[in-house]
């Protein structure tokens, strides 16, 4: 009996994942406890992707993966504690698993750690401890922290105020096509924020921001140029 037990196993996970519109393979490694293939079973659900849409069926194959120590799975998971989605809305809990992803390196979980602190999530609001996780998320090329991080060192939150700190972030950030990062070069050109004065280049920030849709960078570029 034993020996039959594996085949009939194989044969019900395909008839399955046929019904289902899954790959079989994929769900056979999912269901024997691979954490990357649990975390694709996870986003097919939460998507939609080839099956109807689940979120009870994404808590539960994202937490296979997130138990394991897998730092996807636990990003993803705290993903859902975050909006509410298969489970009751918990930003204390959704903190807990994006801390434990972030510990491990996981550059996304860093951005979402830190914008916890920065909201006040979750967590007791930290500004100190909202540019420490922008700070790696930034240096891990992610442009959201990096454009967080700018406005910190604009403003002098949890960091030393610097215009030109904020100004390198800023920059990343823009070349990773982030409009609002783009417009803030735009203000810093224009009013000379910890570089020269320079309203031609003012108007190339403007200006790609506004066709990305950037509403304020659209009235900063009329006004400069009337």
């Amino acid at each position: 009996m034993k020996k039959m037990f594996l085949p009939i196993v194989v044969v019900v996970v395909f008839a399955l994942a046929v019904a289902f519109g899954q790959d079989a393979d994929l769900l056979q490694k999912a269901s024997a406890g691979d954490p990357a293939a649990q975390v694709k079973i996870g986003n097919q659900y939460a998507f939609g992707q080839g099956v109807a849409r689940n979120s009870r069926e994404a808590v539960k194959w994202y937490r296979k993966a997130a138990e394991q120590g897998y730092p996807d799975g636990q990003y993803r998971l705290g993903g859902l504690y975050e909006v509410g989605f298969g489970v009751p809305p918990d930003p204390a809990t959704a903190v807990k698993w994006y801390q434990q992803a972030a510990k491990q390196g996981f550059p996304d979980a860093e951005y979402r750690v830190g914008f916890m602190y920065d909201q006040g999530r979750g967590v007791s609001k930290d500004d100190t401890q909202a540019a420490k996780w922008y700070q790696l998320a930034a240096s891990a090329g992610r442009p959201q922290a990096q454009f967080k991080l700018g406005e910190m060192y604009e403003t002098g939150r949890g960091v030393p105020q610097s215009y030109k700190e904020a100004w390198k972030w800023y920059y990343q950030a823009a070349q990773q096509n982030r409009p609002e990062a783009q417009f803030k070069l735009g203000k810093f050109c224009e009013q000379g924020l910890g570089v020269p004065e320079n309203t031609s280049e003012a108007i190339k920030w403007y200006q790609l921001a506004v066709a990305k849709g950037d509403s304020e960078a659209e009235e900063s570029l009329r006004a400069l140029q009337k």
